[in-house]
């Protein structure tokens, strides 16, 4: 077979190499999501206290400028996240308690409630077949009395305790651990905050020529700026969201509205996977509550509202163009890291795809994936 003079063909050995070396990459992104994964209890605390990092660093250094030594600021940070974090512990822990000490009866609800809605549809679905048209039975029918005694079946909420009482168990074995991946996340912290000089002053050296040792500084300084701008205009449309949430919630007579009120302000920090866990989570709760159909759709239908108003109009009024994401990445961002790192993942996933979109757009052969992270 003859070929065009002036066509060229790639010798089967550099086709041989370059398959080659698309096998390795290959291999070494599986391995390394592998080894992410299987490392979260080391990395999710180094991830935390990085990203709080950037974001106290204006912060740390504005306070500097007065003469403040850098140490006695860093652990004044620190303490006030402490404070704040112990602030927030304390106002849940009312509802929390409240929540323990009805449990119980909370179970026992939720089992009739449930068995009260098989039976509706059950009604339902006969009522539009064949035959004589039933009626649909209540939504809270009253407790059945004296199950569960004379050696009969257990009560429900003791099945339900029963068959729980491992999972229980397993998220009470994993908070110790939790609170030692804090405490190592806020020391960690402390460290870089109060050696930021030295640590910025290793990264501008390790470069060789001033146009990369400005624009290294420059990247940092830009980091900094843009996740303190993102993370602290998020976090006060978040609080402002979870006091409107709270407000709603103890006017339409939900339980416990406090706790609402902090859910929403925490979940709002998950871009639209938040909004939907919140609304579900409000509307199964006002399902087992109420008894007529009104109040729960009341509250599902206040709760998208609040979320909707934030997400449409507040938030982009409030946030700066330049912090927009594309929210194709943002979203696959979040299901990625929800897959690897489960909630916590989902809190941090944005917040690093930004410093990421921030690094990309000081380096020049990566302007693309800047390009295509913003939402420009």
């Amino acid at each position: 077979m003859s070929l065009h003079p002036g066509s060229r063909q790639a010798p089967p050995g550099n086709q041989i190499a370059t398959a080659s070396n698309a096998v390795l990459v290959g291999i070494f992104v599986i391995l390394l999501v592998a080894a992410v994964q299987q490392a979260r209890s080391f990395l999710m605390p180094v991830f935390f206290a990085l990203l709080l990092f950037f974001v106290l660093m204006p912060v740390h250094r504005r306070l500097q400028r007065f003469g403040l030594n850098g140490q006695l600021v860093a652990g004044g940070l620190v303490v006030g996240l402490l404070i704040g974090l112990g602030a927030i512990v304390g106002m849940l822990a009312g509802p929390v308690r409240q929540v323990t000490a009805n449990l119980p009866d909370i179970v026992a609800q939720i089992s009739t409630r449930l068995s009260a809605v098989r039976d509706a549809v059950t009604a339902m679905a006969q009522s539009l077949g064949p035959g004589d048209q039933s009626d649909i039975p209540s939504l809270r029918p009253p407790l059945p009395e004296g199950e569960g005694e004379n050696g009969s079946e257990p009560p429900p909420e003791v099945t339900f305790l029963m068959d729980n009482a491992g999972d229980v168990l397993l998220y009470l074995a994993e908070a110790p651990a939790m609170v030692a991946q804090l405490i190592f996340a806020l020391v960690l912290l402390f460290f870089l905050l109060s050696s930021s000089r030295i640590i910025y002053r290793k990264i501008i050296q390790s470069f060789s020529t001033i146009a990369t040792k400005r624009a290294a500084l420059a990247t940092l300084r830009e980091t900094e700026d843009k996740l303190c701008g993102y993370l602290g205009t998020i976090t006060l449309i978040n609080a402002g969201l979870g006091i409107c949430v709270g407000l709603a919630m103890f006017a339409l007579g939900m339980p416990v509205p406090l706790l609402f009120g902090m859910l929403a302000f925490l979940l709002n920090f998950i871009p639209y996977l938040g909004a939907v866990m919140g609304v579900t989570l409000a509307s199964i709760v006002a399902l087992l509550w109420f008894d007529t159909l009104g109040p729960i759709l009341a509250v599902g239908a206040t709760y998208f509202a609040l979320t909707t108003v934030e997400g449409q109009l507040v938030t982009p009024s409030l946030l700066a163009q330049r912090l927009r994401m594309n929210p194709v990445p943002v979203f696959l961002s979040v299901a990625f890291w929800a897959w690897m790192w489960g909630f916590m993942g989902m809190l941090i996933a944005v917040p690093m795809l930004v410093a990421l979109r921030v690094i990309a757009e000081q380096i020049r052969p990566l302007h693309r994936v800047a390009h295509f992270l913003s939402a420009d």
